[in-house]
């Protein structure tokens, strides 16, 4: 999704894994990535993305912020247990508005839903309510449903764009 949104094609690891995607997360303005980043790898990053797209590095207990955070260029659902730092940052790296979530009683928004600026989908099991009242929040239409014939995990088996 990154690579499209700023058309930039570059390969990168996250504290030495490829699984860089459910480690961090970004939009338009910036990318949020973990603590385990080494510091080759930021440097890699900061050279391969538009000067305008601001990256950070938190310390953050919960450090696969790609399971923990879903976000558009707007709004961020967040893990209810995330640090106020970390929430912090996030708000001023990527400039969304942070909203601490569930959805359907899990707690991993970043694998149970996937945003864009044009709308979400959420687990499956979240009520039509719930449904209704995020969409609210975020002012956003939302859908509940699965991936992969029947995985729950949506924003992890996903990748989304505008």
């Amino acid at each position: 999704w990154y690579q499209r949104r700023v058309r930039v094609s570059t390969q990168s690891t996250g504290g030495g894994c490829r699984i860089i995607g459910r480690l961090s997360v970004g939009n338009k303005n910036g990318l949020l990535l973990p603590n385990s980043t080494t510091d080759k790898e930021l440097q890699h990053l900061r050279n391969s993305l538009p000067d305008s797209v601001k990256i950070a590095r938190v310390e953050e207990r919960l450090s696969a912020l790609g399971n923990v955070i879903a976000c558009n260029d707007y709004v961020a659902l967040v893990h209810p247990d995330l640090d106020r730092e970390t929430e912090e940052v996030l708000a001023d790296t990527l400039g969304v508005e942070v909203f601490r979530q569930t959805l359907a009683g899990q707690v991993l928004v970043g694998t149970y839903c996937a945003l864009t600026n044009q709308g979400g989908i959420v687990h499956p099991k979240t009520p039509v309510e719930a449904q209704d009242e995020l969409s609210s929040l975020l002012q956003l239409p939302l859908v509940a449903g699965t991936i992969n014939r029947g995985s729950d995990g949506v924003g992890a088996g996903m990748v989304v764009n505008d």
